[in-house]
């Protein structure tokens, strides 16, 4: 499959799974990681319909940020569960706190469809998040169901590995 076949096969995939669920599990294997716990600032992703949430990870222990993306360029702002968002044009909901600098994240949760065991991750396509990477230093973690996790997916030169991949049943670093 290329890229475009394997990202509608996991949004159709997506619909048959109970992302609840998953995303309560992954957010439990996510908590036990020290890259986690030692991290001071993580940022996360607002879920969209179908996707995994993450929001079960947002407590006072730590500083959460969520992306608004300011001509298709990601800029990560502070953000509370309480903390007003707006619907960005891309239909998603984006904090209206003044960003932080990029330095200041110590660990970011990446959104995306489906992964291999190398690590290697398929988001929507823009590149948002592969441009962002290459400028921050931060390590990641791509939560995924199970279900999305293949022997290998289509990969580009200028797409980014995640440091670690978690499903609802293993940790591969």
């Amino acid at each position: 499959m290329d890229k475009k076949e394997l990202r509608n096969y996991a949004k159709n995939k997506r619909k048959g799974l109970d992302i609840s669920l998953i995303s309560n599990q992954i957010i439990k294997q996510i908590e036990r990681l020290e890259v986690y716990n030692d991290a001071q600032t993580v940022m996360i992703f607002y879920p969209k319909k179908g996707e995994l949430d993450m929001r079960g990870l947002v407590n006072q222990k730590k500083r959460f940020c969520l992306p608004r993306l300011k001509e298709e360029k990601i800029c990560p702002c502070p953000w509370c569960l309480d903390e007003e968002l707006v619907l960005s044009k891309y239909k998603i909901y984006e904090p209206l706190t003044p960003e932080l600098s990029i330095s200041e994240i110590d660990l970011i949760i990446l959104p995306g469809l489906c992964a291999d065991y190398t690590k290697n991750r398929l988001g929507y396509g823009k590149g948002c998040y592969d441009k962002f990477l290459e400028k921050c230093s931060a390590k990641t973690i791509f939560p995924v169901p199970d279900e999305l996790l293949f022997d290998k997916i289509p990969t580009d030169f200028y797409d980014k590995k995640a440091d670690i991949i978690v499903t609802q049943s293993r940790i591969i670093f």
